[in-house]
């Protein structure tokens, strides 16, 4: 992480920077509270540095080109808190980072099936489109891992393989897969019995 240091003119607004960062789970380096006597003392910068610790400028060390101007600051953090999620496998999120780190991250994805075919693997069109955009530099979308879902199923006397499905609020049964009853794990085990087994629905 690089350096962020925000200028405020306010006491407020030092008390606002601080309580989006402490609600980010970040601290003062060596010390607790909003430490308001900082600013009495003529500070007005505040930084979080490489290492996710909150200081202070007691001189205003760093010139303007460093510095964040308090409404930047908030407006960068309300675009931030309004990102669209959108949820894919942990293989998909893996794909999509490694992609993030080259340079051009969209001529890697179209030239190379080894990526293309896995990434693409059962996502909607809204989600195809929000890969791309957050890969061109869309920093509003946001990619996080579904949680993991889960069906029953056991081989009939035929011997196919069934899944158990609701009708009508009745439990049946379906060859296929897609139409099971998919809940997540503690769902699902409500309704084992010792004729069914559990498995990860993709």
């Amino acid at each position: 992480m690089t350096e962020t240091v925000v200028h405020v003119e306010t006491i407020e607004q030092w008390k606002s920077v601080l309580d989006v960062w402490f609600a980010q789970g970040y601290e003062w380096f060596s010390s607790k509270g909003y430490r308001e006597d900082y600013f009495r003392n003529g500070s007005r910068q505040l930084r979080l540095n490489h290492i996710n610790k909150i200081t202070f400028s007691g001189s205003d060390l760093y010139s303007e080109n460093d510095c964040i101007e308090y409404a930047d600051f908030m407006a960068q953090q309300e675009k931030t808190m309004t990102k669209e999620t959108y949820y894919v496998t942990q293989a998909q999120l893996d794909l999509i980072t490694d992609l993030k780190k080259f340079n051009w991250p969209l001529t890697r994805l179209v030239n190379s099936e080894d990526i293309f075919r896995p990434l693409n693997n059962g996502l909607e069109m809204v989600e195809e489109k929000a890969i791309l955009r957050y890969l061109g530099g869309d920093e509003t979308i946001e990619f996080k891992v579904k949680e993991q879902l889960y069906r029953l199923w056991r081989v009939d006397d035929g011997d196919n393989k069934v899944y158990m499905k609701f009708s009508l609020g009745t439990p049946t049964y379906t060859l296929d897969a897609d139409y099971a009853f998919k809940a997540l794990r503690e769902e699902i085990e409500k309704h084992k019995t010792v004729y069914w087994e559990i498995e990860k629905s993709d």
